[in-house]
């Protein structure tokens, strides 16, 4: 469950784009949303001053002719004036909160609000300096009013100044109506923004996601794909790239294989040359016998009982002669690899049985302790013999006169466990390290081709399997370890017979 949790929070291409737009999306969305709700409102707030300002033009030429009738009394005013200003700030359309008229000295002869009548207006007031020629508009610190100031003049005749106070409330109300409006309609966009964005984030990650899925079935040394490259696009190229290493990876694949068969027949008729040397004696021996059979024949050859007994004789040491033969060529033979299960204490014993004449030539104990109830293991067995084979002339060849050489197997957490140890000197710290490298040896030139560990090595890791060494100055062991195949059948329980010890 927790890695469940984990490879659904992992930071994926396709995960970082949806996060990276839909991010991009918001803060647009809002931006946008901001930018247009003040554009808005700057119109508005605009419109709503030209219309004040029409307005207080009408209103103006009303109170000017007003008071130039005044002036030539022709009109009693007798508040019109204030008629015209209540019925003004009455009309909820034209959102008007207060008119005043001033004179020209800046006192006021008509206003919404009676009790400043006859007040002059502070000395900094632009209607007390006489400054307004032409018609300004007045805004408040929080926009929420405005004031137009209107010039009351006929011609070259100036009758005084039009105040008049303007609240931005409908234009406010409308604002926020739009801004609600503006919100609802930038979530919408943004969601659908986001959802889009998963759309084309699952869109393009769903050849990658294909591609990396091939990727991980490919296996050595097939590198079979399985994918063919349709795509035009950028990934249709990465998908060809990846075919094409792929073939390169096979070739490649293909010739260190032929390297690593011709390295392990090389090791091998090394290993055979070695051999031989000793069993030269062990064929001559078989050969002076036969010899000597034939003679005692053909001094008696009436004698029939003593031919027979001779002749027995002669049948076992040629049926020993082909048996050395036969091992050797079977070992000898060219072969590829070719995984069956395979009973490793027999390989074993066989690769023991061919460095019997070494080991007594060096008067070198073999000790046999083998488990009598090991499973099979996946492997071949003449790569597995080689494998042995090595090991123990490297452990002859480092075992003193009258040593011992012990070999053992277990099973051990589940793996099949061979282990040589011989009673050498040991191999030295500083070269521990290079013993599997190719062409390394520590023996006289020309007695070792340095192939024989690295071989080794090879074979074990085409078994799925390991080889590791520990060494000090009372012998080295070499460890090797496969991995478990088929448990031990009745038929083998039977078959096996009890650890060998001896030479």
């Amino acid at each position: 469950m927790k890695l469940r949790s984990l490879h659904f929070f992992r930071p994926t291409l396709e995960r970082k784009f949806i996060a990276l737009a839909s991010l991009i999306i918001l803060v647009c969305s809002f931006i946008a949303n901001i930018i247009i709700v003040n554009v808005y409102r700057n119109q508005l707030f605009a419109e709503a001053e030209k219309r004040a300002l029409l307005l207080a033009k009408s209103m103006a030429i009303s109170f000017t002719n007003t008071l130039l009738y005044k002036s030539l009394g022709l009109v009693e005013e007798g508040g019109l004036i204030e008629n015209y200003i209540t019925d003004l700030i009455s009309d909820p359309r034209t959102a008007v909160t207060g008119v005043t008229v001033f004179d020209p000295l800046g006192v006021i002869i008509a206003t919404d609000n009676y009790e400043q009548y006859f007040t002059p207006r502070p000395a900094d007031s632009i209607a007390h300096q006489g400054a307004v020629e032409i018609p300004r508009v007045l805004t408040s610190d929080e926009r929420r009013t405005f004031v137009i100031l209107y010039p009351l003049k006929v011609s070259s005749r100036w009758f005084g100044t039009l105040e008049i106070r303007f609240t931005r409330q409908p234009e406010i109300e409308r604002v926020i109506e739009f801004k609600r409006w503006m919100l609802t309609v930038t979530l919408a966009f943004a969601v659908f923004g986001v959802f889009l964005a998963f759309i084309v984030a699952r869109t393009l990650a769903r050849p990658i996601k294909e591609l990396a899925a091939v990727m991980t079935r490919v296996r050595a040394p097939d590198y079979i794909a399985g994918l063919r490259a349709k795509r035009r696009d950028e990934i249709g190229d990465l998908e060809r790239s990846f075919i094409d290493m792929l073939s390169r990876l096979k070739d490649a694949a293909e010739e260190r294989e032929r390297q690593q068969r011709a390295l392990i027949q090389t090791e091998k008729l090394a290993s055979v040359g070695t051999l031989v040397a000793g069993l030269a004696h062990e064929i001559n021996n078989p050969l002076a016998g036969i010899r000597n059979c034939l003679r005692r024949i053909q001094g008696r050859p009436q004698d029939t009982s003593q031919t027979e007994k001779y002749a027995r004789l002669m049948d076992d040491a040629l049926a020993r002669i082909e048996k050395i033969v036969r091992d050797l060529l079977d070992f000898s033979r060219k072969k590829d690899l070719l995984l069956k299960p395979t009973d490793l204490n027999e390989v074993i014993r066989a690769a023991a049985e061919l460095v019997h004449l070494q080991l007594k030539k060096r008067k070198l104990t073999i000790d046999q302790e083998l488990h009598q109830d090991l499973p099979l293991v996946p492997g071949d067995r003449q790569h597995l013999q080689q494998v042995f084979l090595n090991l123990l002339l490297n452990a002859v060849d480092a075992t003193p006169e009258g040593g011992t050489i012990s070999v053992k197997t277990m099973l051990e957490d589940g793996s099949v466990v061979a282990i040589v140890h011989d009673t050498g000197c040991g191999i030295a710290p500083e070269i521990r390290d290079k013993i599997f490298d190719p062409f390394f040896t520590t023996k006289p030139v020309g007695t070792g081709t340095g192939l024989g560990l690295s071989v080794s090595k090879a074979i074990v890791e085409g078994h799925r399997g390991t080889i590791a060494v520990e060494s000090d100055v009372t012998g080295t062991v070499f460890r090797v370890c496969f991995p478990q195949g088929l448990a031990p059948s009745s038929e083998r329980h039977q078959r096996n017979q009890p650890a060998n010890r001896g030479g």
